[in-house]
């Protein structure tokens, strides 16, 4: 049992009902959002979220009880917030040759579909027709051209739905087909990473840490994360490259003291990360400022793009966390899906081809759920302790997540 464990989940447990009223006094401000995943750190000295994505893929990795799990929150967030919607549009990502995505949209198909009226449709503007997707697993499904039918979608045969899920980020921005729509869109256009930043979500994210850490009497810096920011970047070009080595020296002395406070015999290390990115893109581990100054051509055009070739123009700095957790000896990190700010199913991301400090969101990752699960350093024997903690971090997360598109009050 690692020190984190039995410092929090005690303090968790005796705190349940203030902890209970917290997010309910928090979430009574906002819209719970439909769905979240969120990236876990454990180091043993600390746990954190280190990413919170509002459009998940990856629905395609959940058990059979994790599916089902989700259906009842499912059918909850929509007895609360759309009763009347039974004809459903799902948005996937525009691109067409990932058969694992089309898998995951499959599987939400599924999960949402309950005695409702469930079409995919596309945005791409590359496509013209319908098209049919078949997965590897057998199955296969009809993916629909969508249009703008006096401020509604439609289809090309006329289905218009009472809601509309997007499961694409709209990392391009907001297009045309989809402005001034009349049909509830959840989650919001306006999460999408054209104009959404990860260092938005961590600074409110932080604040609600400084709450709650109070309430549990911890030092907020063992449930979150050091973290800076930096715009006008140019990678290629090498401009905008002083604040980012002037954040990543702040981050790394920050980083020392802290260290030194907890009596932690680590080396410090942080990300540089696109501030609107996804998908793993955009993501440099750093030890020192000088690695920034000597940055060389790989990693330049590394950082430059974003999917879809956007440019990435803006950062976020943040603390490294090492993980401690590992998986047929691979390192791992937990992977926790969310819907209606509540916990679908405790998945975990290894990666073979990584070690404990780098992101494991990069190729040779494999995904493992309650079914198929393995035995994991220090968790398998405390799994009670480790999944509560999970729970109150990633709602921490989603909260935070709620906050995004307003302006921020405690």
């Amino acid at each position: 049992m690692s020190l984190i464990s039995k410092i929090l989940a005690p303090k968790i447990q005796k705190n349940q009902k203030l902890i209970e009223d917290f997010f309910d006094q928090k979430f009574s401000k906002v819209s719970v959002p439909f769905y979240n995943s969120v990236d876990l750190r454990h180091s043993g000295f600390k746990i954190a979220p280190v990413d919170t994505n509002c459009y998940p893929a990856g629905f395609n990795n959940l058990s059979i009880i994790g599916q089902d799990n989700a259906k009842k929150l499912v059918a909850q967030f929509f007895a609360k917030n759309f009763s009347s919607a039974n004809k459903i549009i799902i948005i996937p990502e525009n691109h067409t040759r990932n058969s694992n995505y089309f898998e995951n949209i499959s599987i939400l198909t599924s999960i949402i579909g309950a005695n409702k009226q469930i079409v995919i449709g596309s945005i791409n503007p590359e496509i013209e027709d319908d098209f049919e997707i078949k997965l590897e697993s057998g199955s296969k499904f009809k993916v629909f051209k969508l249009k703008k039918n006096q401020n509604k979608l439609t289809t090309n045969h006329g289905f218009e739905a009472d809601l509309i899920i997007l499961n694409n980020d709209l990392t391009d921005g907001i297009p045309e087909i989809l402005k001034n729509i009349e049909t509830p869109i959840i989650p919001s256009p306006n999460m999408g990473w054209h104009h959404r930043t990860k260092s938005n979500h961590f600074t409110i994210y932080n604040q609600f840490a400084i709450e709650i850490a109070d309430i549990l009497e911890i030092d907020p810096w063992l449930i979150s994360s050091f973290h800076q920011n930096c715009g006008d970047i140019d990678f290629k070009e090498q401009k905008g490259m002083q604040c980012i080595i002037d954040n990543v020296d702040k981050i790394l002395k920050d980083l020392q003291n802290k260290y030194k406070q907890h009596d932690i015999k680590e080396t410090p290390y942080c990300y540089v990360k696109a501030d609107n990115g996804t998908y793993g893109m955009a993501v440099w581990s750093v030890n020192s400022p000088e690695e920034i100054i000597s940055i060389n051509k790989k990693e330049r055009n590394k950082m430059n793009m974003l999917k879809g070739s956007t440019k990435n123009s803006k950062v976020i700095v943040q603390e490294g966390i090492p993980t401690i957790d590992r998986i047929n000896n691979f390192p791992c990190e937990p992977l926790i899906y969310m819907i209606n700010a509540d916990v679908v199913e405790n998945l975990f991301r290894a990666n073979q081809n990584r070690d404990n400090k780098i992101s494991l969101n990069a190729s040779g990752a494999s995904f493992y759920n309650s079914n198929n699960i393995p035995l994991i350093n220090n968790i398998s024997k405390n799994k009670a302790e480790y999944f509560l903690i999970y729970r109150f971090i990633t709602k921490l997360s989603s909260l935070a997540s709620s906050f995004e598109l307003i302006p921020f009050t405690k």
